[in-house]
């Protein structure tokens, strides 16, 4: 067993992770193979978006307060999903297409926290995906270091060189992940390679970052990603010094409460805490985390989701079968991370702003779509599960 399926307790070989890489900037112009954080959604077609019904709170019934929090290209593999429905008693490959298009969109109401629906997530397929030549995409991907065409580059493309596939843009591939600046030109030594990749992380930076009205829309990031990775000894600021001693005069408890006598009986303004300390599910959730403190998300196509607290009955057996698609069922696919709430947020605050400890998207193992339009593309709404800060 390695060390991260010890750390992590998961059979899953490959779980990977998103960063933030760069904020948005105005000359941007996104696509959809582009993964990112805030903003507003690059919908698969300009004349095809989703059904208003999909677009509003779950709970108000209001759109006025919904914000894009991810957009994911997440295209699929065949292999993988031939893997992953046969684990789970499945076998229907007819919705599976590596050339298709498709994004999760996730959407938040700022004003119906901790509400039933208040979260939700689009999946989006687009067929007959245009395909561009071999001399195109390899275009794409090494002039990237010129800045000029960054936008047009998926910063989840895990295509190292020009000798690997060129059309192989899923992001969630075990073949390793690229960084959005590590894209050089054919022929280049490593010295040219570092100084292209500096040069043009330089250029980015200095453009100016795309503004957003902050009624409608967080500042938008676009994302990298890698493979999870675990050094071999726990992060320093989980180890507890072995000399540590508790002064019951440091803590914050009501004067009135005889620590001696009544050990259990906190402040109120403790007694959270407490429960958390207590959590081993939490405690799971603090050590994989502070491994890659930076994560703001977590992939693992058919896998299991880290919980960031207990929660009975089993969270996996409680997903509901697709409405749309009922023979079929749902898996576990994607989750947010807390450390998105400090991107998204330019000043977090205690009182109004985001309070989840993750959220958790399950999507139809089959990836049916009922219906498609005129272009070629569907929209439907995929299982969210929210775990909140002071969920119980």
């Amino acid at each position: 067993m390695s060390d991260s399926e010890s750390i992590a307790g998961t059979d899953s070989p490959f779980v990977y992770l998103g960063f933030v890489d760069t904020p948005v900037k105005e000359s941007d112009e996104l696509s959809i193979e582009d993964t990112f954080i805030g903003g507003e959604p690059k919908w698969l077609h300009n004349d095809s978006v989703p059904a208003d019904e999909l677009l509003i709170c779950g709970a108000c019934k209001s759109r006025d307060s919904m914000r894009l929090i991810l957009q994911a290209f997440s295209p699929l593999d065949c292999d993988q999903v031939e893997d992953v429905q046969r684990k789970n008693d499945i076998q229907n490959m007819n919705h599976i297409d590596a050339e298709d298009d498709r994004v999760l969109y996730v959407f938040m109401c700022m004003k119906c926290q901790k509400k039933a629906k208040s979260v939700r997530c689009i999946r989006g397929v687009r067929k007959g995906k245009r395909v561009a030549n071999v001399s195109e995409k390899i275009s794409e991907k090494t002039e990237y270091s010129t800045v000029q065409k960054n936008s047009e580059v998926n910063p989840f493309d895990v295509s190292h060189s020009v000798d690997a596939n060129p059309f192989n843009s899923n992001p969630f591939q075990s073949n390793g992940a690229a960084h959005p600046f590590t894209q050089v030109k054919a022929g280049e030594d490593k010295q040219d390679r570092k100084e292209s990749v500096k040069t043009a992380r330089k250029l980015h930076d200095a453009l100016k970052d795309k503004e957003f009205d902050n009624q409608k829309a967080f500042k938008s990031y676009l994302l990298y990603v890698e493979e999870e990775s675990f050094k071999n000894k726990k992060p320093e600021h989980l180890q507890l010094p072995k000399n540590l001693k508790i002064d019951k005069d440091a803590l914050d408890l009501d004067s009135e409460v005889d620590f001696d006598k009544n050990p259990i009986k906190l402040d109120p303004r403790t007694e959270k805490l407490s429960k958390f300390l207590d959590d081993d599910v939490f405690q799971k959730f603090q050590e994989i985390v502070a491994y890659n403190p930076s994560q703001v998300l977590r992939y693992d196509l058919g896998g299991t989701p880290l919980l960031y607290a207990k929660c009975t009955p089993n969270l996996v057996t409680t997903v509901p079968r697709p409405g749309y698609n009922p023979s079929s069922k749902r898996i576990y696919e994607v989750q947010l991370m807390p450390k998105m709430i400090m991107d998204l947020e330019e000043s977090v605050t205690l009182t109004g702003g985001m309070q989840w400890g993750t959220i958790m998207i399950f999507t139809d193992i089959e990836n049916y779509m009922p219906k498609y339009d005129k272009n070629g593309v569907g929209y439907v709404e995929e299982f969210v599960k929210v775990q909140w800060e002071s969920e119980n």
